[in-house]
């Protein structure tokens, strides 16, 4: 039994080395046919293939447009305030501002806003966030986490239909029939993304008057660009515009403590072996030695109180070594010239800011859109408003955009109305307050409600005002500062 099971094995294993012998060639064989396949088949192919990163310079490009206005008092330590305005969005664009009143409901107010234009894309994420500020309102509805708002998901349509549909007198009504990509979530669909965020910000601009114009000094770190200051005139209808390219920043400067040259010795190098090197080297221990002894020998007479305690006065700060530091230097004022001597109109004004935004790459849309809230929140009757595009650098800062996957083109504008820096207006307060003891109720009451509209503008004149000799002035500028807070 051994011996035929042994001779079966044999005979197997005859049977699959001549197997595999003869399989082995036509293996060769079809995997290098196989091989040869693939490569025409990917030569045939390659056209249809994407090359790296090159793209065909005719296709469509998929364009986002950013654009934000935002509203500040030279006082003021924030962005679009929610004490500046109030909100005038429809009313099921949720909002945590007070709501306007119905006769200033469809008046245009600071919002930004984010279009799309080019090819429709599918799934695509936009992050809007905010390190040091809120959100107010948004639209459409998207996700809010801590300091961001996330619309997770779109698909940008060329055609369907909206959520919610505006009444064509509201003065947002034109983006939703703009020449602009639908954006459709999971809930809802719109033509733009809307939002209102309130952001941290200490404007550092000092704006005084000229015989030709005004001066501008910036001490904040970014350049100010597309400068123009509005001044009001006699005549309500008629304004005058100054305006400059480029007002400068601060220049920060590090200082470098300041070190002594070493001075230069002939001394001879010593053997740290010789006799004298160890004669110095046991004197030192045998000082330090006795040193600890003394040290000791005072601790104990201390725990008796055998010896007074000493206050050792406190270093100085100046006696501290000097670190790297850094200072500013403070930028020079810059001349802001009026454009021409005769003032213009309202609509010949906001042509010439038009001209600035189609040159930062603005479309029709979103122009009409800043337009409607400068006309609104640039133009007062009692002072002199700056108004300037911000540094793209300082806005990515301020307010990060992140858009996933990557679009082609993206187009950052942010527009900033500067209130209550025109020095007239300060001569202007200290007369209402006057005007707060008026032997007239009404022009009393309406030197009130006009100080409590200037808010924090009036604050440090009003506190003067509660150490007034007339007592009538003292509780009107208490109540003020009131409802300032």
């Amino acid at each position: 039994m051994n011996w035929f099971g042994s001779f079966m094995a044999r005979q197997r294993r005859s049977r699959f080395q001549q197997n595999t012998i003869s399989q082995g060639p036509l293996r060769g064989r079809l995997s290098s046919l196989l091989v040869v396949v693939c490569c025409l088949a990917g030569l045939f192919f390659m056209h249809d293939l994407p090359a790296g990163e090159q793209k065909d310079p005719t296709a469509p490009q998929l364009i986002v447009r950013d654009v934000s206005v935002f509203l500040v008092s030279a006082h003021g330590k924030k962005l679009n305030d929610a004490a500046l305005f109030r909100s005038t969005t429809p009313g099921y664009m949720l909002s945590r501002r007070l709501s306007a009143d119905a006769g200033e409901s469809d008046q245009p107010a600071p919002l930004g806003l984010i279009t799309f234009e080019g090819p429709p894309v599918k799934d695509i994420d936009v992050l809007v966030e905010f390190p040091s500020g809120r959100f107010l309102s948004h639209w459409p509805t998207a996700r809010i986490q801590s300091k961001r708002i996330y619309w997770r998901s779109q698909n940008l349509l060329e055609e369907s239909p909206v959520s919610m549909r505006m009444p064509d007198a509201h003065w947002l009504s034109h983006l939703q029939t703009a020449d602009r990509l639908f954006v459709k979530g999971i809930d809802k669909c719109e033509r733009f993304i809307l939002y209102d965020v309130e952001l941290s910000h200490t404007p550092r601009i000092t704006l005084s008057h000229a015989k030709e114009g005004f001066q501008i000094q910036n001490q904040e770190a970014f350049p100010l660009k597309h400068v123009m200051v509005v001044q009001p005139t006699d005549k309500k209808s008629d304004w005058k515009l100054a305006s400059v390219d480029l007002v400068p920043g601060v220049k920060k400067v590090e200082k470098k403590p300041e070190t002594k040259p070493a001075a230069a010795t002939n001394e001879k190098k010593v053997d740290p072996l010789s006799d004298e090197s160890l004669t110095k080297k046991a004197k030192v221990e045998k000082a330090k030695e006795k040193a600890k002894q003394l040290a000791a020998l005072g601790n104990k007479l201390k725990e008796i109180g055998a010896l007074p305690t000493v206050n050792v006065p406190a270093e100085k700060a100046g006696n501290k070594p000097a670190a790297a530091a850094t200072s500013t230097q403070k930028s020079p004022p810059v001349s802001v010239p009026y454009q021409s001597e005769s003032p213009l109109s309202k609509t010949q004004a906001l042509a010439e800011w038009e001209k600035n935004l189609v040159t930062l790459g603005l479309g029709k849309p979103e122009v009409a859109h800043v337009l409607k809230i400068l006309g609104q929140q640039a133009f007062r009757e009692d002072q002199a408003t700056v108004v300037y595009c911000m540094d793209e650098s300082y806005l990515d800062k301020l307010l990060p955009l992140e858009i996933t996957p990557f679009p082609d083109v993206v187009r950052r504008t942010a527009i900033v109305i500067l209130l209550d820096a025109d020095p007239a207006l300060l001569k202007r307060i200290d007369q209402l307050i006057v005007q707060l003891g008026d032997a007239n109720w009404e022009k009393r009451n309406e030197a009130q409600q006009k100080l409590e509209g200037y808010g924090k503008a009036a604050q440090v004149q009003l506190q003067k005002a509660t150490k007034n000799k007339d007592l009538e002035i003292v509780f009107r500028a208490e109540q003020i500062l009131e409802n300032i807070k």
